[in-house]
């Protein structure tokens, strides 16, 4: 075993209660027709996409004992395009790397942003540090060689927000109508800690400025990945590509206990059955493949491809809405340098270079280990909204990362790319712009028989990325064994609760928010 429980808060807490049936969102359960006279058959579930939640959905399902297909657009399992690593919240993936009996991780990993200016964060190992209450460690600690005090103590206001945002659905609302940026800026930020700290992340984390990104989704993420506990921040990385180290054991493990891997196959449409008005079939090309439910778990631009090419969904207006939302492109640049570089963190998030992208690079030799060994650097830098380089020559793309690496460190300067591979994913995640929350999917649909999974729908569990996307797989699990009846319900383990004075300040702030809704004329003006 790996151990990874034991990077959990001391261990793998107890999953909570849950109950013997799932509440519908819609308030009501349909369920699929047992046949009569005995054990019915095992039911079919086919599954669309093999990141980290199809994965789960299928891990589950095959574990109670459902005949599950699970449909891959490549010839493996494929990582979502998202944030890098694999950070202290993440307990429900780290269980099961402790169940698959794998050890694919890193310790505790240093991180730095950079400006178009240098250095201007350098990040430490939080677990290191004596645990300071919430958010204290995480504005204390972290070494910022050229932003004043003052600019830092801008931060304090934003604390506010930080309390009333509690992740509900009234919040959402609330937050997700303004921007990021209009957020800071109504909280008293300063422009340097917002262009040097909280950009950065999070172009990092939401893949785009703080102009075009959710305060509702800026907020939730700020506080899962640092503000809610000091060790939130720290992360682990990847020994190798992650596909190789844990997807593809992974796969193998199911494959031998059933599952049915199909590769190759891009869902292009879905048809229904008019008499019952539950989804029949995902239509993959020339092929179809029949099931009593299915999981969707593609991402975003993947199911808006669907809705297009399906009238029935058209029709619709939960999926037709789904039409509204945005995506965003993302570049990966692999660099083989013909020489050794002292790169000083391993992982590095950049801002700064440009108005609208940010950008993020990582330390391979350091990480993986078919590189350690080798005499020269191998860089893998990621950028983010990048419309700009989708479609610019291989040459360009490689020319542009060199000489932002140079901004950075300067020991790229006389280095020179031997080798090089990019890939590009356009439209690969979800845009979190204001407004966008109301359009966005939930994990059960107007189909009976149809779920949804993926790190970009709308759940309260709380987590982003990865996590989010392998929780949202057992959530839709868990919606299939509800509908048919059939087998154990998959055990999530919750975000870590609020520390006590968080907690507090919360109780206080919704009695506040109660007192005030029920003024006179309260909802007169606009809020």
């Amino acid at each position: 075993m790996c151990g990874c429980a034991a990077l959990v808060a001391g261990g793998r807490l107890p999953p909570p209660a849950l109950p013997r049936r799932l509440r519908r969102r819609r308030g009501s359960s349909v369920r699929a027709e047992v046949s009569p006279g005995g054990e019915s058959q095992k039911k079919k579930v086919a599954v669309a996409g093999a990141g980290w939640a199809g994965l789960a959905a299928a891990h589950h399902l095959v574990k109670q004992g459902y005949d599950v297909t699970l449909l891959a657009a490549e010839s493996g399992p494929t990582e979502e395009v998202g944030l890098r690593g694999f950070w202290h919240p993440y307990r429900n993936i780290f269980a099961l790397v402790d169940e698959l009996g794998i050890s694919p991780f890193t310790g505790w990993n240093k991180a730095a942003y950079y400006s178009a200016e240098g250095l201007a964060v350098e990040f430490p190992i939080f677990h290191n540090q004596p645990r300071l209450p919430a958010p204290f460690g995480v504005f204390a600690y972290p070494e910022f060689p050229n932003l004043p005090l003052i600019d830092r103590l801008t931060s304090i206001p934003v604390i506010a927000a930080v309390i009333d945002f509690d992740n509900t659905d009234t919040a959402w609302r609330k937050y997700d109508a303004m921007t990021a940026k209009e957020l800071f800026k109504m909280y008293g930020c300063s422009q340097r800690l917002y262009k040097e700290v909280f950009e950065p992340a999070i172009q990092a984390a939401l893949f785009a400025p703080g102009e075009q990104c959710s305060a509702a989704a800026t907020l939730g993420m700020l506080y899962y990945y640092m503000l809610s506990h000091q060790e939130s921040s720290d992360f682990l990385l990847c020994h190798g590509e992650v596909e190789e180290k844990i997807l593809s054991p992974w796969l193998q493990s199911l494959e031998l206990k059933g599952l049915k891997f199909v590769e190759n196959k891009v869902p292009t449409s879905l048809t229904t059955d008019a008499d019952t008005g539950c989804i029949s079939a995902i239509v993959c090309g020339d092929d179809v493949y029949e099931a009593d439910a299915f999981v969707s778990a593609m991402g975003l631009s993947s199911l808006q491809s669907i809705v297009k090419n399906s009238p029935f969904l058209r029709s619709d207006r939960e999926f037709r809405n789904l039409l509204h939302l945005s995506t965003v492109d993302m570049i990966s640049i692999k660099l083989w340098f013909d020489k050794k570089i002292t790169i000083p963190k391993v992982a590095n998030v950049c801002s700064g270079f440009d108005d609208s992208s940010g950008w993020a690079f990582f330390d391979l030799t350091s990480i993986h280990d078919d590189y350690y060994e080798e005499s020269t650097t191998i860089v893998e830098a990621e950028f983010y909204n990048a419309s700009h380089l989708v479609l610019v020559n291989d040459d360009d793309i490689v020319s542009e990362a060199s000489s932002h690496l140079i901004k950075c460190i300067q020991d790229f300067e006389g280095a020179t790319v031997i080798r090089y591979s990019i890939r590009r994913s356009p439209n690969s995640v979800i845009n979190f712009l204001p407004g966008s929350y109301k359009y966005t999917l939930r994990g059960s649909t107007s189909f009976p028989n149809l779920f949804i999974a993926g790190d970009w729908i709308v759940n309260r569990h709380g987590s982003f990325s990865k996590e989010k996307a392998y929780v949202t797989g057992l959530e839709a699990a868990n919606r299939v064994v509800d509908y048919f009846d059939t087998g154990d319900f998959a055990k999530i383990i919750a975000v870590e609760g609020d520390e006590p004075h968080i907690e507090t300040l919360r109780s206080l702030n919704r009695r506040v928010n109660e007192l005030k809704s029920q003024i006179p004329f309260s909802e007169f003006f606009l809020q």
